[in-house]
């Protein structure tokens, strides 16, 4: 993946200055171009583009994403992103045919992100460190095939339409009910925080995750269960589907550092208390849960971009007319 240069940052943040307004930048073969609404920015974008969306609220109303583009907000937890604030998107993101091998990372999404036109194909698709807060939940139609979905929250769960196939969901936080994802799914290391499954889910691996609440096995054919940790006193083989190394009955209030409830808050601490069984005993000698596996959770939840972790700005100029600007740049790890 490609990432905007520190001087890009820059020159992108003192533009936004000079002109009291915060400004989109595409990235084309290093040449950037600055657009003031994000579906213009979109519509003008070609194949391989990087889009970088500055923090803020923009109103997508559906954005149709039909193109080979990596898309980067500015994060979306509030404390991480305080210098310029989180990328907040108000409407609905569509996934279409062109749109395979991009990417959407680090955005907060008012709405509905959806692949259910018939017959388009996602591929290779990567949607990493953003929350979906619309009512909708997330809407994947049967030709969403062999994509990574992680680090993400999900406060209406994701459903795949009786399709959606081959794909990762890694190290995410779930709320509500998902579904209708069948065949060859892998699910590692994400929190269930309530809710359940709805039918079919079928021939999927669920490994090292935590399931606090609901019901979530009788929606289940043929998958296998190995290395959760389950609230509930859940028992294998369960019907046709296969369990082993799990960690069942366990008390909610002994898993997380600080946790309660059943709907994720940025101010709650999900790591694992140091009594907990989930401790290193997830299938890779990891924790079980969103610390553990391939794609640990940054508790900045931000893009691995260079991005501005801190900003002072003097309210006037000096004597001689210049404007004093303190940046601090980071870069937040893989």
């Amino acid at each position: 993946m490609k990432k905007i240069g520190i001087t890009l940052l820059l020159l992108f943040f003192c533009i936004s200055v000079t002109k009291a307004q915060n400004l989109i930048a595409v990235e084309n073969n290093s040449t950037p171009a600055f657009f003031t609404q994000v579906t213009i920015a979109v519509t003008s974008a070609n194949n391989g583009d990087t889009i970088y969306i500055p923090g803020g609220t923009w109103n997508i109303g559906t954005l149709i994403i039909n193109k080979n583009l990596c898309i980067i907000g500015a994060g979306l937890n509030p404390d991480s992103a305080q210098a310029n604030g989180y990328t907040y998107l108000n409407g609905d993101i569509a996934l279409a045919n062109g749109c395979s091998n991009g990417s959407l990372w680090g955005v907060l999404l008012q709405g509905c992100i959806v692949n259910n036109y018939p017959n388009d194909t996602v591929k290779n698709y990567t949607i990493r460190r953003c929350r979906f807060s619309g009512s909708n939940g997330v809407w994947f139609s049967k030709f969403f095939n062999h994509n990574l979905i992680a680090e993400n929250i999900f406060d209406y769960g994701f459903s795949g339409n009786s399709g959606a196939t081959n794909n990762g969901f890694f190290n995410n936080f779930i709320i509500t009910a998902i579904g209708r994802l069948i065949d060859g799914n892998t699910y590692k290391n994400n929190v269930f925080l309530s809710g359940n499954f709805v039918s079919p889910m079928n021939y999927s691996i669920f490994e090292n995750n935590i399931f606090l609440s609901g019901s979530y096995l009788s929606s289940c054919q043929n998958c296998n269960f190995l290395n959760n940790l389950f609230v509930d006193n859940t028992t294998f083989p369960s019907g046709t589907n296969l369990g082993y190394n799990n960690l069942v009955n366990q008390s909610q209030s002994s898993i997380f550092i600080n946790q309660s409830g059943t709907t994720y808050s940025y101010s709650q601490d999900y790591h694992l208390q140091s009594t907990c069984p989930g401790k290193n005993a997830g299938s890779d000698g990891t924790d079980i849960g969103i610390y553990g596996g391939m794609f640990p959770w940054k508790d900045g939840s931000l893009p691995p971009n260079p991005h501005i972790k801190q900003k002072t700005i003097q309210p006037s100029t000096d004597i001689n007319g210049n404007l004093n600007v303190n940046i601090k740049v980071a870069a937040q790890d893989h």
